[in-house]
Order: structure tokens, then sequence, then C-alpha cells
């Protein structure tokens, strides 16, 4: 099994972020508060601001 791979993106133009594995997701996912398993199970997420819940960026599963 080929190791699946994220990218991590934020709406300010602050980059984007290549995630490897899922072990690697979740340590992203603590640290950006976004939930993993929804990005597992759907393909993708967004991650919203804490004060306004504006989209402030977003995680998505690459295709192979």
């Amino acid at each position: 099994m080929t190791k699946e791979i994220f990218t991590m993106w934020f709406q300010d133009g602050g980059g984007r972020t290549t995630i490897w594995g899922r072990r690697e997701l979740k340590e992203y996912a603590k640290k950006y508060d976004f939930d993993a398993d929804e990005v597992i199970r759907t393909g993708e997420t967004e991650m919203l601001c804490d004060l306004h819940g504006d989209i402030i960026g977003g995680v998505f599963k690459e295709t192979e």
C-alpha cells in the first residue's frame, strides 16, 4: 500500500503543506485544530476561524 498524501492550505496565501500519511495528518490536526477523521472519510475538510467562523484554510487528500 502506498502512503496517503494530503495537502493543507491557508486562505491568506500562507502556502501549502504536504502531509505524508495518516499519522502525520493526525499530528497536524491537533496542531491546527481540524478534523483528521473527516479528511480520511470524505477526502477533505475546512479549517474555520474560531472567532467569526470564516474559512481560513483546509486539508484535502491528494488523488493518485
